[in-house]
């Protein structure tokens, strides 16, 4: 096979290194991970639980709808 002068040669990178224990996630870090977040899941659950609950004893206790809400903030 002859290349001519204007032929561009490809590079292939292969990445021939074998994988190290190093290169795992630390399955302890990745539990503990997991576990703050469900906590922080359950504790906004709950919030919304317990605003559902107020919201629902302002209906039944016979309390109009405020006619202007405020706004909505994304917890972190």
């Amino acid at each position: 096979m002859t290349f001519s002068p204007t032929t561009r040669a490809r590079r292939v990178h292969i990445d021939e290194r074998p994988r190290r224990l190093t290169d795992m996630k630390n399955p302890v870090e990745v539990l503990r991970r997991k576990e703050a977040e469900l906590e922080r899941l359950q504790e906004e659950v709950d919030a919304l639980r317990l605003v559902g609950k107020l919201l629902r004893e302002q209906t039944l206790a016979g309390k109009q709808e405020p006619q202007t809400r405020g706004k909505v903030l994304q917890m972190p």
